[in-house]
């Protein structure tokens, strides 16, 4: 933790927060089990988005794994599975899966811009689901990308039929889905689903890291405004697009990060 982070953060067991300098770093922290989601990672992860979400100065999230995998998806030892649940009910297991998929709308909807930084495979719903539910993804090449409902006879789910075919199509989402298919980074990137991908760790922390910075640089209601306005523009028409832009910019014109923006760059023009 930093002095920065918000002082009812509180001890993570099986996450990492991070924040300095605008940028939070959200670090997956169960190497010995690749990651994978269980009850107490969820709670924290959700405790720590809600962090995030919060804080003023925070403008922009990293989300990556620590040791040799991003995450592999649900871990098959918890509850998550039904083992420990006495009841059979299907709403037994519509709850659970709700909770589950907290996580994706807790990402999907954090009003700062979010970084995937997958530094290996990203497995199921939980892995993969979650490298998606994020803005923009990079990753490793030695990462692959898979879904399981093939080997569980299960329907994909943490979100992964929406954003994935937004990115990719329907049809090509459909052939990965149903065939279990690993995915390269480098066809990912190909694809479209992910923005870039590194042949070392140690490069894709310092673009993820450069690029963060990039987006810190900028004010906080600029930061959020923008990723609601390139949202909106996924489902919107241009005439309503062009209206949104305006509004959000009449907003960012009565800030004080604008003025502030604009003294700067009209005393860099005095001085050429």
């Amino acid at each position: 933790m930093t002095a920065e982070e918000p002082s009812d953060a509180g001890a993570f067991r099986s996450i990492r927060l991070e924040l300095a300098d605008g940028v939070a770093r959200l670090t997956l922290a169960r190497p010995q089990r690749l990651n994978a989601l269980d009850p107490e990672m969820l709670v924290e992860l959700l405790r720590a988005l809600r962090l995030v979400a919060g804080s003023r100065d925070t403008r922009v999230l990293v989300l990556t794994g620590e040791g040799r995998a991003f995450c592999a998806g649900v871990d098959l030892d918890t509850p998550f599975f039904m083992e420990d649940v006495e009841s059979d009910s299907v709403f037994e297991g519509m709850r659970l899966l709700d909770w589950q998929h907290e996580l994706i709308l807790a990402l999907h909807e954090l009003p700062q811009p979010t970084i995937a930084a997958v530094n290996g495979d990203a497995i199921g719903g939980g892995g993969f689901g979650m490298a998606m539910a994020c803005d923009m993804r990079f990753a490793v090449t030695e990462a692959r990308f898979w879904m399981v409902p093939r080997q569980l006879n299960v329907v994909q789910d943490f979100g992964l039929t929406w954003s994935l075919q937004r990115q990719i199509g329907s049809a090509r989402t459909m052939e990965l889905v149903f065939s279990g298919r690993r995915v390269t980074a480098e066809e990912g990137q190909r694809l479209g689903f992910l923005n870039g991908c590194f042949a070392e760790l140690p490069s894709l922390v310092q673009h993820v890291d450069g690029l963060a910075a990039t987006i810190a640089s900028m004010g906080t209601d600029a930061t959020r405004m923008l990723k609601q306005v390139v949202r909106n523009g996924e489902t919107s028409s241009l005439h309503d697009q062009l209206r949104f832009e305006a509004v959000a910019n009449s907003l960012c014109f009565t800030s004080t990060e604008f003025d502030t923006a604009k003294a700067a760059v009209l005393r860099r023009l005095g001085k050429r």
